[in-house]
C-alpha cells in the first residue's frame, strides 16, 4: 500500500495543487488549513482534513500517522504585517513540523521556501549559494530563518529535508501572480513600475510540481533548489497577458522613484485608498525586481519547465473566464 502523504496549507493556491498532484498519483492525501475549503479534495483521496493552525502540534501530529512526506506550503505570505506573526508561522512553524514528522517516523520533508531570501536588490543571476538579504522586510527574513531551522534536521535516510525557494508562482487561484493584477486590471488601478527594467521570474504551478516530483524522485535532500521557468520576462510582458484577456488597452506606468514617492505620499491617505491602489512601500518594491534567479542546480537533475509562458497564461485565461472573472 502506498504510503500517505501531508500537505499543509492544503486549502491554498500551491497546497491544493499539491493535493490534487498526489491524487492523481493514487496517494492518500491528509490536509491541514485554517480554511476548509479544501476539505473535500482531501477527502475524496480517503484523507483526514484538520481544519487548523499549522502551529497547533496537536494538529499536525494528528495526521502524520502512516504518511512518508510532509509537503510544508503554509506561510503568511504577505508583503508586510504583524513581525511576530511573520515569526511564530513562516519561522517556527515549518521547524515544529519537521521535528513532528521526524518522530512520527516520517521520512521525507519538503519545505517550501521562496526566492525572496534574496532579498530585492540581488545579483543578477544569483544562486542558491548566493548572498541572502532580510531586506527589512518580515517575510523576507522569516524565510530565511525558516530555512535555517529546517535545513540543520536533515539526516539522510531517517528524515530526509527538501528546501524549495519557488519563483513568481502564477496559474489558476494564483492570489499575487493573477487574482490581483487582474482585480487591479479591472478596477483601472494598476500601474507599471519600472516597466523597462523590472522582472517577473515567473514559474507555471505545474512545473513547480514537477521540480518537487524530481528532487524527491533523486533524493535530492539537504540543500535549497531554486525554481523558477528560467525565462527573463519583463513585467510589461508577463502582466500584458493580463491586460490582454481583459481587453485592457493602456496601462499608467512610473519610474521607481515616482512610485517609491506617491507610496510616501500615500501613507496619509485613508487606508481603503491606500489598499485599492497597493500604495505600500513594499508591495512596490517587490514589483521593481530587475534580476533573474539561476535555476541550473533543479535543472541539472533533468528537470525543465513542461509548460511555457504561453500555455500557462492561455490555462489561466480558461480558469479566469470560468470563474466569471473576465466579465467587463
Amino acid at each position: 500500500m502506498t504510503a500517505g502523504a501531508v500537505v499543509t496549507g492544503a486549502s491554498g493556491f500551491i497546497g491544493s495543487a499539491f493535493v490534487r498532484r498526489f491524487a492523481e498519483r493514487g496517494r492518500v492525501v491528509h490536509g491541514l488549513d485554517l480554511a476548509p475549503s479544501g476539505a473535500a479534495a482531501v477527502q475524496a483521496t480517503g484523507g483526514r482534513f484538520v481544519t487548523g493552525a499549522v502551529t497547533d502540534a496537536d494538529a499536525v501530529r494528528r495526521l502524520l500517522e502512516g504518511c512518508d512526506v510532509v509537503v510544508h506550503t503554509a506561510a503568511m505570505v504577505a508583503e508586510s504585517g504583524h513581525w511576530p506573526d511573520f515569526v511564530r508561522v513562516n519561522a517556527h512553524a515549518p521547524r515544529d513540523v519537521a521535528l513532528a514528522a521526524r518522530a512520527a517516523g516520517v521520512r521525507s520533508v519538503v519545505h517550501l521556501s521562496s526566492v525572496m531570501v534574496h532579498g530585492f536588490d540581488y545579483p543578477d543571476g544569483v544562486g542558491e549559494d548566493g548572498p541572502l538579504d532580510p531586506a527589512g522586510n518580515p517575510y523576507c527574513w522569516t524565510k530565511i530563518l525558516s530555512e535555517r531551522a529546517v535545513l540543520p534536521l536533515h539526516e539522510r535516510g531517517v528524515l530526509d529535508v527538501y528546501v524549495v525557494r519557488p519563483g513568481d508562482v502564477y496559474g489558476p487561484g494564483s492570489v499575487p501572480w493573477t487574482l490581483r493584477p487582474v482585480r487591479h486590471l479591472r478596477s483601472r488601478t494598476f500601474l507599471y513600475v519600472d516597466p523597462e527594467h523590472a522582472l517577473v521570474n515567473h514559474v507555471y504551478v505545474e512545473n513547480l510540481l514537477d521540480a518537487v516530483e524530481r528532487l524527491l524522485a533523486e533524493g535530492a535532500a539537504g540543500r535549497p533548489y531554486t525554481v523558477t521557468d528560467g525565462v527573463r520576462t519583463l513585467a510589461h510582458d508577463f502582466f500584458g497577458h493580463y491586460q490582454r484577456m481583459l481587453g485592457v488597452r493602456w496601462v499608467p506606468s512610473l519610474s521607481a522613484e515616482a512610485a517609491l514617492t506617491m507610496a510616501r505620499a500615500g501613507r496619509g491617505l485613508p487606508r481603503r485608498w491606500r489598499d485599492a491602489l497597493d500604495l505600500e512601500r513594499e508591495s512596490i518594491r517587490y514589483l521593481m525586481r530587475r534580476g533573474q534567479y539561476a535555476t541550473a542546480r533543479v535543472r541539472d537533475l533533468g528537470w525543465s519547465p513542461r509548460v511555457d509562458l504561453e500555455e500557462g497564461m492561455a490555462r489561466t485565461e480558461s480558469w479566469l473566464a470560468s470563474q466569471g472573472l473576465l466579465a467587463s
